[in-house]
């Protein structure tokens, strides 16, 4: 008998370590569904993710060649302006200080078609020198007068200042008469103010030297627009001379070298200032009167 149950004993023992093995592996296989469901949950996610940000791309790519399409239709900002300038000395550094470093150290390695990129980029026709030039008159354009003044110059344009002030006068008269207009001009703007009358008795007054100021900013800005139109000209038939008259093929490494020194000897120095390169003369620092052409130093 006792041996008897000692085998029904382990008879009991096997079957509870079989069920403690099937729930074991009923364990292991809910877990590895979990873990499938979870990967394929994963995958799923980063499917969507995937596609969402190839869209993504697409569009911001779209973007992109939009804003550079735009920004080559504009004219040079200030930012511009500032890399056509930084882009100036970067090829000026180039051809003159680094061209001639590379040769002295092996001259084979410096080939004659750099040393004409180099100054075909330092050009007076070429693009980055234009921009600057071009900036440059239109700012003086932009700051040479003060906003207000501006407006007073675009307001007496179609109306001298005794028309103005005689229709301020008569300004209820005006006001109906232009009231249905959908975008009124400067004249109607001016009409439409309450000036004060110790500004009204002013205008009376001295309004006439005020448009005499007036004509002459519009014949100096036509003087400086002609200039700036007979610089950018000369860039261009100093260029075409170069190209006529072949002016890269008389020239050897060497050559280009020599020039390089005379460049590095006289680069800043007083003899290349525009008082000494362009003959001006100096302008008294102590005096208020601008004259000639006389420029401070």
């Amino acid at each position: 008998m006792k041996s008897s149950d000692s085998r029904g004993g382990l008879k009991g023992s096997d079957a509870s370590e079989g069920k403690e093995g099937d729930r074991k592996v009923k364990s292991n296989n809910l877990r590895a569904k979990e873990y499938r469901d979870r990967k394929k949950q994963y995958l799923t996610k980063l499917e969507e993710t995937n596609k969402k940000l190839v869209q993504e791309n697409m569009a911001l790519k779209k973007e992109i060649w939009e804003l550079k399409k735009e920004i080559s239709s504009m004219k040079p900002t200030k930012l511009y302006q500032n890399e056509s300038k930084a882009k100036i000395d970067h090829h000026e550094n180039f051809a003159f200080v680094k061209l001639p470093k590379m040769f002295k150290e092996n001259p084979d390695s410096v080939r004659f078609s750099q040393i004409e990129m180099a100054l075909s980029d330092l050009s007076e026709w070429g693009p980055d020198r234009v921009n600057v030039v071009k900036k440059a008159f239109d700012d003086i354009l932009t700051y040479m007068v003060s906003k207000d003044n501006k407006c007073f110059h675009a307001v007496y344009k179609k109306m001298n200042m005794s028309e103005y002030l005689n229709k301020l006068g008569r300004k209820r008269v005006i006001k109906n008469k232009y009231k249905e207009l959908e975008e009124p001009g400067p004249e109607e703007i001016a009409l439409d103010l309450n000036l004060s009358d110790d500004l009204m008795n002013y205008l009376k007054k001295n309004g006439h030297g005020f448009m005499q100021t007036t004509r002459t900013y519009k014949k100096l800005v036509k003087q400086l627009i002609t200039i700036r139109n007979a610089i950018i000209k000369a860039g261009q038939e100093k260029q075409k001379y170069h190209d006529q008259t072949k002016i890269y093929e008389s020239h050897s490494k060497l050559d280009f070298i020599k020039v390089s020194d005379l460049v590095k000897k006289l680069d800043g120095s007083k003899f290349v200032s525009p008082h000494s390169l362009w003959d001006l003369p100096v302008r008294d620092p102590d005096s208020d009167i601008y004259k000639g052409c006389e420029l401070s130093e």
